[in-house]
């Protein structure tokens, strides 16, 4: 009886692999939208065409992050089914990086317009002229935004290091769960204005600050 369900099961799978394989490569442009904590869902694309995708398979080194702009060439996996319903499943073939997300602007009359929830901040460098960030926060019962705010001052003067804060919503969140999210952020406008360092705070868990200066090349 348990070759015939093991048969059964490989029979099973080569039909799946069979349709995947029928499947046409599509190639378009998204947005990634990272719903960590969000049911069963993670990253999903939402496509310039209309539709939603998930990656279930993607290019190994690849790092999807939130407001990412890409392009990809991904084959769907319509014979998957997973708990999360906000997009489709597939596999990603080819995956490129068009633009990471852009920076919000704060000035004196709305620094408080974005929520300062604590965050643990493992990662933070720069590639490029995109800054990486790596953050876990706790939650599981809300959805939760990052953003990365320029901190602009009340008087502008050229000699002023730009400042940067990670704000966090957490909406409320007092569910225990714990989640990790990757992001990236443009700062290329930065050289733009001929500034070759920034400042990066964060306010993290037990009240700490995080303060520290990195420099764009």
């Amino acid at each position: 009886m348990k070759q015939v369900i093991i048969l059964f099961t490989v029979l099973l799978f080569a039909l799946a692999s069979c349709q995947d394989e029928n499947e046409p490569v599509l190639t378009d442009t998204g947005t990634v939208v990272d719903y960590a904590g969000a049911g069963d869902c993670g990253i999903v694309i939402e496509l310039d065409g209309g539709s939603k995708i998930q990656p279930m398979y993607y290019p190994e080194g690849f790092v999807f992050s939130q407001g990412q702009r890409v392009l990809v060439e991904y084959v769907e996996m319509n014979n998957v089914k997973n708990g999360c319903d906000r997009g489709i499943p597939c596999e990603i073939n080819y995956a490129e990086e068009l633009s990471c997300s852009p920076y919000v602007d704060l000035y004196f009359e709305n620094y408080d317009s974005l929520a300062r929830d604590p965050v643990h901040l493992h990662e933070a460098y720069m590639d490029g002229t995109c800054l990486y960030l790596k953050i876990s926060y706790s939650g599981g019962c809300q959805d939760h935004t990052i953003d990365l705010a320029r901190m602009h001052p009340w008087t502008a003067s050229s000699s002023t290091i730009p400042t940067f804060e990670i704000r966090h919503n957490a909406n409320g969140d007092l569910c225990e769960a714990w989640f990790t999210r990757e992001f990236r952020f443009d700062l290329s406008d930065l050289l733009a204005e001929g500034k070759t360092e920034f400042v990066l705070t964060a306010k993290l868990l037990n009240d700490e600050i995080f303060n520290e200066i990195f420099e764009i090349n």
